[in-house]
């Protein structure tokens, strides 16, 4: 299952009292690299098949500090897709000294928009979600 890397620079607004990323930022920061994650895909593809993304459940471990310009590393990975629900494991490591400073299990549900019903994973969502599904460079879609 594919990996994505996305790279975020701690700034001012991240921190907290303490000085280090508050652990509710932790949560606005593995956001932004899940959206990232799936960024590939036109955002017409999900929505014009009625696809919502919908967070479920979210278990953050804090390992280290991240400070005022430190640049994190953001490894999201798909780890498992079930019958109706799927998990992201997310690892924010410090460029410079390589310390893990916190990761996340993310477990997902897609919804139909339409009827707010939990969407089944199979068949073309499966193959998005698991990366099998990709565009070409004029638009059209090819399994990989």
């Amino acid at each position: 299952m594919d990996k994505s890397i996305t790279k975020i620079k701690i700034r001012g607004y991240h921190l907290d009292v303490y000085q280090h990323v508050n652990n509710a930022r932790f949560l606005e920061l593995f956001e932004e690299a899940r959206w990232s994650h799936y960024e590939h895909y036109p955002p017409s593809l999900f929505v014009d098949n009625g696809w919502g993304f919908v967070v479920v459940n979210i278990n953050v471990d804090y390992k280290y500090p991240a400070l005022l310009g430190n640049e994190l590393i953001i490894e999201t990975k798909l780890v498992k897709i079930g019958e109706r629900s799927a998990t992201l494991r997310q690892e924010a490591t410090i460029s410079s000294s390589g310390k893990l400073s916190a990761a996340a299990d993310v477990t997902f549900v897609m919804l139909d928009l339409n009827t707010k019903q939990v969407l089944p994973i199979k068949g073309k969502l499966f193959d998005v979600l698991s990366g099998k599904f990709q565009f070409t460079n004029n638009g059209s879609k090819n399994k990989k």
